[in-house]
């Protein structure tokens, strides 16, 4: 019908629609800087700039700058192709028959070109794509924002940082609401407490022998003024979440003040880590408290947390808290409440502090035939007229408080550089569980792969406050510009979990999950949707020792029946690593004297703790393994004997925990090497206390397996206590005798006079040991294998457990006496630090620690950093 257009139309040379469509779509996202005549197909790419008006591809790679001016001339020219090629399926539609409106709209050309799938269809599929690249670029929810323009507005090929797979935060700033099981009241207000170092040592309370013991009276005889009815305990279980918790209107639950003279105090505990279930009035200024469990359970009552208002100045309340489940508590040894005044925050600016007098923690006398309950009671007088307070177990660390910290942190410029938040998971009410990465940007990737990592975690329990606040301190420092902090960030990759189970946290458990359990048993649980939170820092600590070793494992506790801090770690069963494990936690205690106690460490791994963190990261391959547990109350040693501990000194220790770091990651080991000879020597002593109680008594052995032989001790000593029961049969007794013949037998030949001598000092060496060198010196030249040859290059080289050793070892005991709690001062230091960098003013340490300031990746000490031996395994 048209065949001066049809001639036309088979003489031209078109390009391949598909072809070009990935160019200019690779193009377009940055992929490709090379000029479009380089390619195959440059003859038909020329044809095409020639014909702008039917084919738009007239820019080259790699270029911002193309002919096409701007993107309005882009659109029109676009259009312009798209209108010429409509017209060509007109007349091609027209020759083939097919009806076609004269003004054809999209829907219509589209129809049009699916029915001429026929020898032309590059025709068509080239409209398609023009019709895609001009919705492309009309729209501007379609715009690419992945490419980057340095400073001379010229394309740099490659994408900006993928967005987050989850949204922390707003773009206005605003925070995610706290999911609460469906079942729970939450109230809409909002509660805030300032931080605040009280000015004046806050002492233990010192039991007077009269406290009273009040009766327990119930809600029989007495008045039931709060009482929060829909609880979900054992029996029910988690179905479902939102924020804000129950759908409704919320229920007023405590009493109805019948006046301004009404003097009843009105309860509240249904905000974020609230814990309070009833409240009963027995006597005017006197009230019965009882505790809700943990959800889903009907156990664990230990946390509390709740608001008191309407109070009276200058009255003595008692308060008695009736149903808490551990026989022996701190405030038995006189830990104290702490209590929050509204007025004087606002006034004054004071915000927790411990109160309480006549306290006493007993047991219920009230049996119902079940478990035992324990009693809390203290009196209280309030500073203020109608004022509101709030009462707590500890220092209060919510998870609203956790985001607060971690959107400064995402805000702040510097920091955000080297800090990256990532969501590790969702818990089982769909709260995010954070999971920090901190560490400096390597520059070459060498330096990378040569970091070690750290992993931190805290609040497994959701009731031990304490360890957010240690973990706060922690991120304090490490993402401060101190140059240990600094030099910490160069030389580790640091993974931090600071809130492990926010559920928990949001409603108020002492110990549980929303699954009714403890999670710090469930570490090797293969139920990923059960608890997920566990799972997931399991799966992420597997694949971090894939890439990278993993120096340290330390998850964050809180104890309520020991004072000071301390930590359970594990003990090897490899000879090349004994005590190696317990040279971190005696760092720390030199660090921190005054509230870290190393004689409170357990190293034992039980049974019934193989489910723990600590347990299954070190059987996954975590030598240094730890659980850190601080207490509720205070310390008890050097210059904060019988003090609480304050939010600030939880804060300091963790700095001292970066602070340690250092000191045992040192090149210079010389710190390292004491701290392994003061384990000695205290093994060594303890051996004897051993021999001591045991008294005239034929042990097998060898010094170089001396944690074995200490076990041996501690089982005869339980055996001895025991009644014996005789070998069955003869094929045991053959057993026994093959079994004591693998190793050199040794008998104790002094009398027992002397052997009562052994134990006080090390001053004289005990023929135990002359007659154990003379054992031990075959086995010590076959199988080479002293504790210092098992060390790292450099540490004691020339020492070996021959018949010097106890002699070193008295020599060292000599300067240990000399400086009881620190190290001597021959241990060569590494340079001085500016004291203006120190995070707790007025720390002194009592031993070295003295590091060469980094101020810049270029110093010397920084330089060598990425081949730097880590000096800790064997």
């Amino acid at each position: 019908m048209f065949p001066a257009l049809e001639t036309e139309r088979k003489q031209e040379i078109l390009p391949d629609p598909y072809e070009d469509f990935m160019y200019r779509h690779l193009q377009y996202y940055g992929y490709f800087k090379a000029q479009r005549g380089s390619s195959p197909n440059s003859a038909t790419h020329q044809h095409v700039q020639k014909n702008n008006s039917r084919y738009l591809l007239n820019v080259s790679f790699g270029e911002r700058n193309v002919l096409i001016p701007d993107t309005l001339q882009k659109e029109k020219l676009l259009c312009e192709a798209c209108l010429s090629s409509a017209l060509h399926i007109q007349v091609e539609a027209v020759s083939r028959g097919i009806s076609c409106p004269s003004r054809p709209g999209i829907s219509e050309l589209v129809r049009m070109c699916l029915l001429l799938l026929s020898p032309p269809e590059k025709l068509f599929m080239h409209f398609l794509f023009l019709l895609a690249d001009s919705l492309m670029l009309s729209s501007p929810l379609l715009r690419s924002k992945q490419l980057l323009f340095d400073e001379l507005n010229q394309v740099n090929p490659r994408l900006r940082e993928p967005r987050e797979l989850f949204a922390f935060f707003s773009s206005k700033g605003t925070l995610q609401a706290p999911r609460w099981p469906i079942e729970c009241e939450v109230i809409k207000e909002s509660i805030h407490h300032i931080e605040w170092v009280p000015p004046q040592p806050e002492y233990f309370y010192q039991p007077t022998g009269n406290e009273k013991v009040p009766e327990i009276v119930g809600e029989e005889k007495g008045t039931v003024v709060y009482h929060l009815d829909s609880v979900p305990t054992e029996g029910s279980y988690f179905t479902g979440s939102r924020v804000g918790g129950k759908r409704g209107i919320i229920k007023e639950i405590s009493v109805t003040l019948q006046g301004p003279e009404d003097n009843t105090l009105l309860f509240e505990s249904r905000f974020e880590s609230g814990n309070l279930q009833k409240a009963v009035r027995v006597d005017t200024y006197e009230y019965e408290l009882t505790l809700r469990t943990d959800l889903y359970t009907n156990k664990h009552t230990q946390w509390f947390y709740f608001r008191v208002q309407n109070t009276r100045k200058d009255v003595t309340y008692r308060f008695t808290i009736v149903n808490l489940l551990k026989p022996k508590s701190l405030y038995a040894v006189g830990m104290k409440p702490l209590m929050y005044s509204q007025l004087d925050a606002n006034t004054y600016n004071i915000g927790w502090r411990r109160e309480g007098d006549d306290i006493k923690y007993y047991k219920n006398n009230t049996e119902d035939g079940q478990q035992s309950f324990y009693c809390l009671t203290w009196t209280i007088q309030f500073p203020h007229d109608q004022d509101t307070c709030f009462f707590a177990h500890f220092y209060p660390y919510t998870y609203t408080d956790l985001q607060c910290y971690l959107l400064s942190v995402a805000k702040n410029p510097i920091q955000s550089q080297f800090c990256k938040l990532r969501t590790l998971c969702r818990s089982l009410a769909g709260n995010t569980v954070y999971l920090l990465t901190i560490t400096n940007p390597s520059l070459t990737p060498h330096e990378a792969a040569a970091k070690k990592a750290v992993v931190l975690s805290a609040r497994v329990h959701p009731g031990e406050s304490n360890a957010s606040w240690i973990m706060k301190g922690f991120l304090d420092f490490i993402l401060s510009n101190s140059p240990d902090a600094q030099l910490l960030r160069d030389i580790f990759v640091f993974k931090v979990v600071p809130m492990l189970n926010p559920d928990g946290v949001i409603v108020g458990n002492y110990r549980c999950s929303l699954a009714g359990r403890d999670l710090n048993r469930h570490y090797q649980t293969l139920l990923k949707e059960s608890f997920p939170c566990i799972w997931h820092t399991r799966n992420m600590v597997k694949r971090l020792l894939e890439e990278r070793e993993v120096l340290l494992y330390c998850d964050f506790h809180g104890h309520s029946r020991k004072n000071n801090i301390f930590l359970y770690g594990c003990n090897n069963n490899n000879r090349k690593h004994w005590l190696h494990e317990r040279v971190f936690p005696l760092m720390l205690s030199k660090n921190a004297p005054d509230k870290f106690s190393f004689h409170s460490c357990n190293f034992k791994v039980q049974k019934c703790k193989e489910g723990t963190g600590r347990v299954v990261m070190w059987r996954m391959g975590i030598l240094n393994s730890y659980t850190m547990e601080s207490t509720f109350g205070g310390s008890t040693l050097g210059s904060k004997r019988n003090i609480h501990f304050t939010i600030e000194d939880l804060k300091s220790l963790g700095y001292h925990v970066c602070d340690t770091l250092l000191d045992f990651c040192d090149p210079d080991q010389t710190k390292f090497t004491q701290c392994l000879a003061e384990l000695r020597e205290l093994l060594q002593q303890e051996i004897h206390k051993k021999f001591n109680e045991l008294g005239d008594v034929n042990l097998e052995g060898s010094w170089t397996v001396s944690l074995y032989f200490l076990e041996q001790l501690n089982q005869k000593m339980m055996s001895k206590k025991k009644k014996k029961k005789p070998l069955q049969t003869r094929k045991q007794r053959n057993e026994k005798h093959q079994k004591n013949k693998l190793m050199p037998d040794f008998t104790l030949t002094e009398e027992a006079s002397e052997r009562a001598e052994l134990a006080p000092t090390l001053q004289k060496q005990p023929t135990f040991y002359k007659n154990l060198e003379n054992s031990t010196s075959s086995v010590m030249k076959n199988e080479k294998l002293s504790l210092d040859e098992t060390q790292l290059s450099g540490r004691e080289r020339n020492t070996s457990m021959d018949p010097q050793m106890t002699l070193i070892l008295r020599k060292n005991k000599e300067k240990m006496q000399s400086k009881k709690s620190g190290f001597t001062a021959s241990c060569p230091q590494r340079g001085s630090t500016d004291s203006s960098h120190e995070p707790v003013p007025g720390m002194k340490p009592n031993w070295p620690r003295n590091r060469n300031p980094v101020t810049k990746r270029s110093h010397t000490a920084m330089a060598a950093y990425p081949s730097l031996h880590i000096n800790t395994y064997p």
